[in-house]
């Protein structure tokens, strides 16, 4: 099932609320049961496009830091007496 890897995201938070419901609800036949199927599809597909997204994000290769500037010592703002 999907929400094993319990990524948080507002995608897998709707995909586990149609789950949810089909869980309780869907011993009884009726229309809505079908449209939460085809719902519960739908979020899997979008749920998992997301999952693919923050892979590659995580995949990335990391940037590098920009070099701190340091302080010459003729520019510093302690005086030596």
């Amino acid at each position: 099932m999907m929400t094993e890897q319990l990524q948080r995201s507002r995608e897998w938070l709707l995909l586990n609320a149609v789950e949810c419901w089909l869980h309780y609800y869907s011993q009884s036949p009726s229309p809505t049961v079908d449209e939460y199927k085809q719902l519960r599809a739908e979020l899997q597909a979008m749920y998992e496009a997301s999952l693919s997204i923050k892979d590659a994000e995580i995949t990335a290769p990391p940037t590098k830091s920009p070099r701190k500037r340091t302080r010459n010592g003729s520019q510093s703002s302690a005086k030596t007496v």
